[in-house]
């Protein structure tokens, strides 16, 4: 060999990198999830569900951080939504991690938030649809949930206030 093709060989090595061969893992795009909500367990005026992100592409992909989401009503117009990240009476403290998903496997978050508002016969309305936002994403995914979700201070109600933990493995 030459000491020209041996150089030429050691800088293509220095400029390609181990892995080259191996396809990159990306994050997970909406088009290739779906979105299951778990039962709703609730006491005390608070409700705690898990939601579960699954793999249906033939690729794995990553998710990593918090969802987003955003109650609609049967027109598929928005209600009020205010989604807090982080801990809760019903959403354990986690922290923000890589999750990998090989093709049909899941990642989770929990969600929680009162259910009754403490306001006498003040309502909140109750969602038809629910949009849910990957981590990372700026597309949606919508299913049919009904949500009635409340919040607020002693002053003030706010309707539509829901904590989510950002997602994990399982």
């Amino acid at each position: 060999m030459s000491s020209r093709m041996l150089i030429a060989l050691v800088a293509l090595a220095a400029i390609t990198p181990a892995s080259a061969s191996a396809s990159a893992v990306h994050r997970c795009y909406t088009s290739q999830l779906a979105v299951t909500p778990g039962r709703a367990q609730g006491a005390a005026g608070s409700v705690g569900q898990t939601v579960q992100l699954r793999n249906l592409a033939h690729v794995t992909c990553t998710l990593e951080g918090y969802p987003g989401m955003l109650l609609l009503n049967a027109s598929g117009h928005a209600l009020p939504t205010v989604v807090h990240r982080g801990a809760s009476v019903t959403v354990s403290a986690r922290p923000v991690s890589v999750v990998t998903l090989a093709p049909g496997q899941s990642a989770a978050f929990d969600i929680g938030y009162a259910s009754a508002t403490g306001y006498a016969n003040k309502r909140c309305p109750t969602s038809t649809r629910v949009e849910i936002t990957p981590p990372n994403d700026f597309a949606a995914l919508t299913i049919n949930w009904r949500l009635q979700s409340f919040g607020g201070t002693i002053e003030a109600l706010r309707c539509g206030l829901i904590n989510v933990s950002p997602v994990y493995a399982g």
